[in-house]
């Protein structure tokens, strides 16, 4: 059995999906009753001892990277949900059945999204808030504060895409994130395009935003 989901229509998610091989953004209750038709028992055996909170996190992120690979044509068609396996090697990092394809999950607790690519990648969805310009210190460089008054933005918008370029960024790189908001260096903020740079490389992200969310896509 697989599932239809409503599309979700966000400036800047063009840009996005053009920068990957796929992109996936669905909302999470549109989901939330599809469990028993949803894990291979592998995924089902991990889902055990999940408390409710992390539960839902974990079957969004597998409801996601099953359409994903049904976009990507990477299962044929009529395969059962059921029978798409999301877990790799290491049951930590999703994965994409049958491809050498990279892959990447975020989620907040209305959205979640998966993105593919033949090169590494890295998503992150974050919700704009006041919250991250208030604790802007905690991952935001000096040099990057002052970004903050000069990109046409809000103080919110720029706070909640400079933290999800640094999870983007350490999910693409393969860096923990206390690495990434030490080393990755946001060097310009935009409404759909950022620069960012680590280790003398600067490299662009792109950006989507709708519903009080930003989704931030980085490709090495």
């Amino acid at each position: 059995m697989a599932f239809s989901i409503t599309p979700v229509l966000w400036p800047g998610l063009e840009g996005i999906r053009f920068a990957c091989s796929g992109l996936v953004l669905m909302e999470i209750e549109e989901i939330s009753a599809l469990e028993e038709s949803l894990f291979t028992p592998r995924e089902a055996l991990q889902a055990q001892g999940l408390g409710p909170r992390r539960r839902r996190s974990y079957r969004a992120a597998r409801a996601a990277l099953k359409q994903l690979a049904r976009q990507l044509a990477l299962v044929e068609e009529g395969r059962p949900d059921s029978a798409i396996e999301t877990l790799g090697p290491d049951p930590a990092k999703p994965c994409l059945p049958g491809s050498g394809l990279y892959c990447s999950v975020s989620h907040t607790d209305r959205f979640v999204a998966a993105v593919g690519h033949v090169r590494p990648v890295g998503v992150d969805l974050e919700c704009v808030s006041a919250k991250m310009v208030r604790v802007r210190h905690l991952f935001m460089s000096p040099r990057e504060q002052d970004l903050l008054s000069g990109s046409g933005l809000s103080l919110e918008r720029v706070a909640a895409r400079v933290w999800t370029i640094k999870e983007a960024a350490a999910k693409a790189l393969g860096l923990d994130l206390e690495t990434a908001i030490r080393e990755v260096e946001v060097v310009r903020v935009g409404e759909a395009e950022s620069l960012m740079r680590y280790q003398k490389r600067v490299g662009p992200v792109s950006h989507g935003e709708g519903d009080g969310q930003v989704i931030t896509l980085k490709v090495c």
